[in-house]
């Protein structure tokens, strides 16, 4: 959700913008810019509605500029257009600035500025912060005190990088709950939303705290919090991409469907040692010492924490599972040793970091479980357990659901001492390598679903929750109407609004609920509804449109997710939308 990349210093600054976000795009946009400065202190801007690549043709191959800032616009404030896209500048062009985040107060510090005498161009937030940053400096005449006062005044969440029109030597910035980091080159500094624009330059960083400010130049870098300068340990980090390369794919959504068995693979083999599990054995100690355990989560994250939930109610362990946005606000303590289990691919979701806040400021035990080491809520976390899936380049998560899940079941081996977990799981990865040769047979199923205006899936139990995610998958890339119900909730309303455009999803894994769900779906075909059922070897009946080998039922969530996965990405195929980018989704939702 939004993307910055700036750079000054002796490197090719319209490529190193360009790439960058290029790179950033999986974090989802509707337009994007550059801003350049050269050595005569001329300022160029550069904008587009849509893709990177229209903005790269429209800035020229060779660029005379000292340093330069760019920007990916997921827009929150104004409709995605050329005067609401980033760069911004302010009224006099003292001042041009990209930002990610939300500035809560904008319409009061906009009313002060206008009885000020400013003038506006566009409908965002982000012009608001680059007049107030030209007010304050037009009052003290000092571009890091303007700064200073400005981080006081705004309220709201903000990573800024700014280019003042005298000073071709430095980016300054702001950040202040919206990641932002800084790359370390020999002879230039960068700048980005996260490490991806950089690593192909460095592995050196600094990660940047809230309510911070400063400026880079080619060889320094000048942090600030209030009017004392602090300093930062250099963070040294090694990224593995696995998505540079699309392998003959058509694209990344169904390249990492079929990554997930190597995905689930790699964790056993960073968690699981041969004979004995490779956990923090302090970490392991909190959870089992812990009166309750609650787990939170956004989306698909908040679905794989329900996997969470079940796995520890088994070890007799009181748990729960909440979405991250609604406990920001309505947060509960049941227990006077709660332990927290936040879970994000990103490591940098707004609603998920702000719940981290709170339960840091009482000073509870969490553990982030994420697939970006050195995000915000790997750094703010008691202990980190990463996903080693790789980078996952489709706004529509799929092997990182799968990492999550089979990561929370080898957690739940390592409370119970209990090594038959592995094995499970390699029975779990030959049933996924099994469907991924079979997934002709979902495209059949696929072909006749899509022509419903409105599709339902069904399940119960850990069924249910495999269905809220198939739904949302779903929903994600191919724009149809979808919810998920437990099964026995379809008479309680969802059926009045069945009819002969309705088809019906349903998943059975376990034997004291299939007949149950049959009879729900009998039900459906007999108001005029197309119904499917996906089912295991142990439970499969003539007519089941697919069946899955047989999994350890703590682990059957996976595969019926993977099964959606493929559902969800046939069905949008044939619709001819965009699969990798669905439009008005972001990867990383890095605002509230």
């Amino acid at each position: 959700m939004c993307g910055i990349v700036g750079a000054v210093g002796k490197i090719n600054i319209r490529k190193f913008l360009i790439d960058g976000l290029f790179s950033l795009d999986y974090r989802g946009y509707d337009s994007a810019g550059v801003a350049f400065l050269n050595d005569k202190n001329k300022l160029t801007i550069k904008k587009v509605v849509g893709r990177v690549e229209y903005l790269d043709k429209k800035v020229p191959e060779i660029v005379d500029a000292k340093l330069g800032i760019g920007h990916t616009r997921w827009a929150t404030h104004g409709v995605p257009s050329i005067k609401n896209s980033h760069p911004q500048v302010s009224m006099r062009k003292y001042f041009c600035i990209v930002h990610n985040g939300v500035i809560e107060n904008y319409r009061a510090l906009k009313t002060k500025l206008l009885e000020n005498g400013f003038k506006f161009e566009s409908d965002t937030d982000t012009e608001v912060v680059a007049n107030l940053l030209e007010y304050n400096y037009l009052n003290c005449n000092d571009i890091l005190e303007a700064i200073r006062m400005s981080i006081e005044e705004i309220k709201g969440s903000f990573a800024i990088a700014v280019i003042f029109k005298d000073d071709s030597s430095k980016i300054y910035f702001m950040k202040r709950r919206s990641p932002l980091c800084i790359g370390l080159c020999e002879e230039a500094r960068l700048i980005g939303s996260d490490v991806v624009p950089m690593i192909n330059f460095t592995n050196s960083f600094l990660d940047l705290r809230d309510d911070e400010y400063g400026f880079v130049s080619k060889s320094e870098v000048h942090i600030f919090k209030g009017y004392d300068e602090v300093k930062h340990d250099i963070i040294n980090q090694n990224i593995e991409l696995l998505h540079k390369d699309l392998d003959g794919y058509p694209n990344y959504m169904l390249k990492e469907i079929e990554e997930t068995p190597d995905v689930i693979k790699r964790l056993i083999d960073n968690y699981f040692d041969g004979e004995s599990f490779l956990f923090d054995k302090k970490m392991i100690e909190a959870i089992r010492k812990a009166d309750d355990i609650i787990f939170l989560g956004c989306g698909t994250s908040y679905h794989a924490a329900l996997s969470g939930v079940r796995n520890m109610n088994y070890l007799g362990k009181r748990s729960e599972a909440y979405i991250a946005s609604e406990w920001a606000y309505f947060p509960t303590f049941t227990s006077k040793k709660p332990l927290y289990i936040l879970i994000s691919q990103s490591g940098e979701t707004a609603d998920l970091l702000r719940c981290q806040q709170i339960i840091n400021d009482r000073g509870s035990v969490n553990i982030a479980i994420t697939n970006t080491k050195g995000s915000t809520l790997d750094r703010e976390s008691t202990f980190t357990c990463l996903l080693f899936a790789g980078l996952e380049v489709a706004v529509a998560s799929t092997k990182a659901f799968s990492a999550q899940v089979a990561f929370l079941s080898l957690l739940t081996g390592a409370i119970e001492d209990r090594n038959n977990v592995v094995e499970h799981l390699r029975d779990l990865n030959r049933s996924l390598t099994k469907i991924i040769s079979r997934k002709e047979e979902i495209e059949s199923v696929a072909k006749k679903i899509e022509d419903g205006n409105m599709l339902f899936f069904i399940g119960r139990g850990q069924d249910y929750d495999a269905a809220q995610e198939a739904s949302l998958k779903m929903k994600e890339i191919t724009y149809l109407h979808c919810e998920a119900f437990p099964g026995g909730e379809l008479k309680h309303g969802p059926i009045a609004v069945v009819d002969s455009n309705t088809r019906l999803i349903a998943f059975s894994s376990s034997m004291s609920t299939d007949l149950p769900i049959r009879n729900n779906v009998t039900e459906i075909e007999s108001r005029g509804a197309k119904t499917f059922i996906v089912t295991f070897d142990s439970l499969a009946k003539d007519g089941d449109s697919f069946v899955i080998p047989n999994v350890k039922s703590h682990l059957s969530i996976i595969p019926m997710v993977f099964v959606s996965q493929y559902l969800a990405y046939f069905v949008a195929l044939h619709k001819g939308v965009d699969i990798d980018k669905p439009r008005n989704l972001a990867k990383s939702v890095t605002v509230e």
